[in-house]
Order: structure tokens, then sequence, then C-alpha cells
């Protein structure tokens, strides 16, 4: 078995105001290319990883040049090419007090049209090692939850580590359907599970209480789901849009291992952090099974990077990421 690792999720076109302006009377848009999947997938193929992305786009110039970002990263693409329109969504970049601020316009996307039997998962699966997948694809419709199922199914069978991410996205779940009714279903197949406690009933349906530490919560999780082995929660302490603390947490073997703490005084761009950590967690399980502290301390060090990089995908290499988990800060130049 190779190291391969499949990405599956929809490649989106962000938009953003330039210079923090408000997307309400902007005049211009600076373009992206990205979502949560796909900035996974690129992260570790940066960190020198072989990465699949799989997706679905139009055959006209966005999806090609959607596609041509994506292997620019080094991964590569199996892209189905269907429908009219790429999925976008607009990113208002929050300072200080104001918010950031996402608009999803992704309905009859290329992506959004796929449904089970259209991808052919054992092939894409041949020597694989990994399987990742996050909860906004099955956000989007019901087929695509079932797609999400008929991937989880295949991957288990062949013997993958499959991970996820949780990314609850209240506004995405408008089908008719609760994430709670659908994600518990998909996350039983799952080796490595990242999310927050406070998304514990509105995504996996089960209840907490203030009162219950990292390790009760977690428990709860693996007893729902016995074939989970490593659990992850980021940590954020929101001072303000320009400013946070970051943090980590991650169980394993019924022992939870906590991070040093980043505090990021001036943030560049904060989407995709979840995503940089994700791909650092992936690496991290990969290269130091045997060491969860090592692991989680390198996912959040690409975390951090990530919030002094625009645009969604994290481009710091492997090197980066270890010196600054070794202790190398932004305070000298490199010469």
């Amino acid at each position: 078995m190779s190291d391969k690792i499949v990405c599956f999720g929809e490649i989106l076109l962000r938009l953003s105001p330039p210079n923090h302006l408000k997307i309400f009377k902007s005049k211009t848009f600076e373009a992206h290319y990205g979502g949560a999947e796909a900035n996974v997938g690129a992260s570790l193929s940066l960190m020198g990883c072989d990465v699949k992305v799989v997706t679905a786009l139009p055959q006209n110039e966005l999806g090609a040049a959607a596609e041509s970002e994506m292997l620019s990263y080094g991964m590569k693409a199996n892209s189905i090419k269907q429908g009219e329109r790429i999925g976008i969504y607009y990113f208002e970049q929050g300072a200080s007090e104001r918010p950031g601020r996402v608009i999803y316009d992704r309905n009859s996307s290329s992506f959004s049209m796929l449904k089970k039997g259209m991808i052919d998962w054992k092939t894409i699966f041949k020597d694989a090692k990994w399987f990742h997948w996050s909860g906004i694809t099955p956000a989007l419709s019901q087929d695509l939850a079932d797609v999400c199922e008929e991937a989880l199914i295949i991957a288990s069978e062949m013997g993958l580590i499959i991970s996820a991410d949780l990314n609850f996205r209240p506004t995405l779940w408008n089908y008719g359907k609760k994430a709670n009714e659908v994600m518990p279903n998909l996350i039983q197949y799952c080796d490595v599970l990242l999310g927050g406690i406070d998304d514990s009933e509105n995504c996996l349906g089960i209840k907490t209480t203030e009162k219950e530490s990292f390790e009760d919560v977690y428990t709860k999780w693996q007893k729902q789901h016995p074939k989970l082995k490593t659990i992850v929660s980021t940590l954020r302490y929101d001072a303000n849009a320009s400013s946070n603390t970051i943090g980590a947490v991650l169980w394993s073997n019924s022992k939870l291992y906590k991070s040093t703490e980043y505090k990021i005084s001036h943030i560049i761009d904060r989407i995709g952090a979840g995503d940089a950590f994700m791909a650092g967690l992936i690496y991290g399980l990969i290269n130091w099974s045997e060491d969860p502290k090592k692991t989680v301390e390198y996912a959040l060090a690409a975390s951090c990077l990530k919030h002094s990089i625009a645009g969604d995908i994290n481009l710091a290499s492997a090197d980066d990421i270890k010196a600054l988990m070794n202790g190398s800060t932004g305070g000298r130049v490199i010469r």
C-alpha cells in the first residue's frame, strides 16, 4: 500500500473585496480557488505527499482554471466534467471588531449534480492509503450525502484510513435534513475526526454539558463510533477579527495531548486555517504515528502559519512548519 491520499470535495471560486473592504459597494474582487478538502490536499502536496483530489467541474474556462490551480500545487485531479457553473463564495475579510462574512453561491454547481454511481471509487482508491472528506459535502444535498456514504463504504472495505472534519456550516444544511440526522451514519466509518465539542449535538446528536472534560466528551464520541482512534479539536480564543490565540488537543488511546498556544497578533487571512491544521494532522499521523504530541504540535504550527498567508491554501512547506514548531518565529529575517 502506498502513501497516496485521496480528498473528495468541491473546488470553489472565492471572490473577496481587496484591502478589507465590505462587499457592499465594492467595485472589484480578488479571485482565489479553494475549498475545504482541496485545501487539505494542496497543503499535503506541498509537504511532499502524493495526493489526488476528486471533484466535479464545468467544462469551461473557470473549470479549467480551477483544475490548473490544483495541479499547480502538485496534486493529481480526477474531475468529472459536467454542468455549467463552478461553486462560488464571497468572503469579506473582517478587521478589529468587525467579523468576517461568507456568502455562498453554489446551488446548481457542477459538483452539486454528482450522484451515486458516477465515480469509480474502486479505481480511485487503488494503491491509496488515506481518504479524507468533510461535513461540507453531505450538507449540500441528499445525493451528495449518498455519494459520501458510497465512497466511505468502499474505502472501508479496501482498508484505507479515513479522516473527516465535521466542518459544521449551518447555512448549508437546507435540504430538509439536519446534520445530526446524516453525519453519525457517515462518521461510523472514520478512524480520525476533527471537530469542536460545541458541535457535538449539532453534528453527532450527542449532548454535552459545560462541566464535561475533553476526555468525557471524546469517550462519548468513541462509544457511539468505535472505529475512531484519534479525535482532535482546535481551540480559538477570538479577541477580534485581527488577533487570535489558537491551540489544540488530540485524544488517542484514552490519553489527551495538549498543544502549545500561539498568539497571532496580525491575521492576514484565517480562511483555510482549519484545513491547514487537518493537513498537518494527516501528515503527522502518517509520519509520526507513535508520537501524538509531535503530531498535534505540527498540525497547530501549520494552522498558525496559514493565518499569515492570503487565499484559501496554506503555502507553507514542511520545513517552514517544523521550523516554527521548533521555535523559529517571525522576529528575524531569514537571510
